[in-house]
């Protein structure tokens, strides 16, 4: 069974742990003797059934490091407000972060009521509701408590446990996730973290991934809630002795993940929505401390120019100091330098950008804040090369079935390899077809562009450029090694004719000297190109090397005079081919090389052998 997590608010002084003392029996400020008894991890932590764990913060930076630890698997607040003093400053401060952190449900306890009078009792209850009206928690019922008479202590107790049966688990995001918040060595044991466990489950023996660092180690056994398991899953406070890894090599703030998905970042494109009552400003190049899972960095807030003030929200870029692990949609707490105090609550939107300078602008001003339309939006981005399911779950740090809802409700194309949208194929089917025709144009006697080169001008990823090849069946062929417009058609001009000629009669007369498109001195090169490839084509002309080209008839008679050689000869060295074609070096290594790509010869050191192509 997983765990619920209950998570305690308030301010100082206001009796939270007290109050957790009074439902479970634990006190939970006991950090040395815990420490003592070895690989437990009730520090902060207490259970009030096998089924709901409450996280106790007694101090103010406590609550910012043990709840954003917990932020995915909170999912009750057991806001602590005295009788005596009602709403206090870190009281709001709190619930924001409470907010900010998508806590949907929340429980007032309101303690100290021995000391206080009904009038003022009311009065509190009053402001508290008056207050919640404009937060998530509106419907949240204030219950009064006293540790001292323990008035409230069972009506507290049964309104948690009513609560927790009618909420639904959060969604687990299908891999092990575990930020640590304490690190300690025990003796014959080695190694052991804490934390709660975010996302998906873990069994002895199975090896994870340290971030940062990328250290690997084993699971070598498991607690919760005291007792030795043989699995923690999503919700569970988990302690894990670990195998193979030093301590020094483990911290606060360090992530245990499973093996090889995801990449520590110092960049982070996140939403900002600040506080409603800071007087604080996010400007351009800002420092704030960023708090994320267990870790606490500072960061510099690049906004392009965006100023966000009390209650407006908007797109920013985080620099880290140094690298942390983020997930997608993930969320966390700004607060700043010096008075430290909240001043923003912030959602992962792209945990690692790999965006130019000037895609990152355009791209964070625009990007959405709905994962589904997010993942539209990045699949228009990434068009030319679009991705697969799984490389999408990686991406998005989700199961596969999520990604597939989201598709569906975007109209999204899910094939074998693809996510696609009609709107980039037929993008991608028009660039192919304009390319083409483009191509044509520009080279009028070529039959078709090699398939390489037109990967290469599509900008297409490969396995994407055969899908539509495959789409375009009937528009584009297949010629020779390339491709072609199936419509094109390749005709001289009767201007080009005349050239054509004048090019075959030069080969020709140059019999086995080889030719370049260069050695046509009325023509551009591009020009006697077109006109050699046509030639070609017509299988006038033999194409020897990229630019050095024979007559058909030549080559012909080259054939002839290597059987008639080899009838009498089983060795041809290079001397003797200069003499047999009448030609020099230059043009006799080319041939050879030709000769023996077309299997006329074999080469044997620096001689030359019959081939097969002409025992046939």
């Amino acid at each position: 069974m997983s765990q619920l997590v209950v998570g305690t608010a308030g301010h100082i002084d206001h009796g939270k742990t007290s109050l957790v003392k009074a439902l479970t029996g634990v006190n939970t400020d006991n950090l040395v003797q815990e420490k003592e008894r070895g690989m437990t991890i009730d520090l902060g932590f207490a259970y009030l059934n096998e089924s709901i764990t409450i996280i106790d913060v007694p101090g103010h930076e406590k609550f910012i490091k043990n709840m954003v630890a917990g932020v995915s698997t909170i999912q009750i607040a057991l806001i602590v407000i005295a009788a005596d003093d009602g709403l206090m400053p870190q009281s709001y401060e709190h619930i924001d972060i409470l907010q900010f952190l998508n806590v949907q449900h929340a429980i007032i306890a309101l303690t100290k009521t021995d000391i206080a009078e009904e009038s003022w009792i009311k009065m509190v209850e009053k402001d508290i509701s008056s207050y919640l009206d404009k937060t998530n928690f509106k419907n949240a019922n204030i219950v009064r408590t006293s540790t001292k008479t323990l008035e409230g202590i069972d009506k507290l107790n049964k309104e948690i446990i009513s609560l927790s049966k009618n909420l639904i688990a959060n969604k687990d995001r299908g891999f092990f996730y575990l930020p640590v918040d304490r690190v300690f060595s025990k003796k014959g044991h080695g190694t052991v973290v804490t934390g709660t466990v975010l996302s998906g489950s873990l069994v002895p023996g199975e090896e994870v991934e340290i971030i940062p660092g990328n250290n690997k180690a084993s699971a070598r056994s498991l607690q919760t809630h005291g007792n030795i398991t043989s699995k923690v899953q999503m919700g569970d406070r988990a302690a894990i002795n670990l195998s193979n890894i030093d301590k020094d090599k483990i911290s606060r703030g360090s992530v245990l993940i499973e093996k090889n998905l995801i990449e520590p970042s110092s960049r982070i494109i996140a939403h900002i929505k600040m506080t409603n009552n800071t007087k604080w400003k996010i400007k351009n190049k800002q420092s704030v401390h960023l708090h994320l899972g267990t870790s606490q960095v500072v960061a510099k807030v690049i906004t392009y120019g965006l100023t966000l003030s009390s209650g407006q929200s908007g797109n920013v870029l985080f620099e880290l100091n140094y690298p942390i692990s983020a997930i997608n949609d993930q969320r966390f707490i700004i607060r700043s330098l010096s008075p430290m105090e909240t001043i923003g609550g912030c959602v992962v939107l792209d945990q690692n950008p790999r965006f130019s300078k000037k895609e990152l602008k355009n791209f964070i001003k625009n990007i959405e804040l709905d994962p589904a339309l997010r993942l539209n939006q990045l699949i228009n981005i990434k068009w030319k090369n679009p991705l697969s399911l799984d490389q999408w779950s990686k991406i998005f740090n989700v199961k596969n079935t999520l990604i597939q809802k989201w598709s569906k409700n975007q109209n999204i194309i899910i094939d074998k390899n693809f996510l696609f949208n009609k709107i980039i194929l037929e993008k991608s089917k028009r660039r192919a077809l304009d390319t083409l025709a483009e191509f044509h144009s520009k080279n009028p006697y070529k039959k078709s562009i090699l398939r390489d080169e037109l990967i290469s001008l599509l900008g297409f990823g490969k396995k994407w450029f055969e899908k539509i090849i495959n789409e375009l069946a009937n528009e584009v062929s297949m010629v020779g090694a390339g491709y072609a417009l199936s419509n094109n058609k390749v005709d001289l001009n009767e201007a080009d004719i005349k050239i054509a000629n004048q090019i075959e009669s030069k080969l020709l007369d140059s019999k086995f000297n080889l030719l370049s498109s260069i050695n046509f001195e009325s023509l551009t090169s591009d020009k006697a190109l077109q006109i050699l490839y046509i030639l070609k084509d017509k299988e006038k002309i033999i194409q020897i090397d990229s630019d050095l080209w024979i007559h058909r008839n030549c080559y012909n008679n080259l054939l002839m005079l290597l059987t008639s050689f080899f009838d009498t000869n089983k060795y041809l060295s290079i001397s003797e081919f200069k003499s047999l074609t009448s030609t020099t070096r230059k043009n006799a290594i080319p041939l050879l090389e030709y000769c023996d790509k077309s299997d006329l010869t074999i080469r044997e050191n620096n001689n030359r052998t019959r081939g097969e192509f002409l025992n046939a």
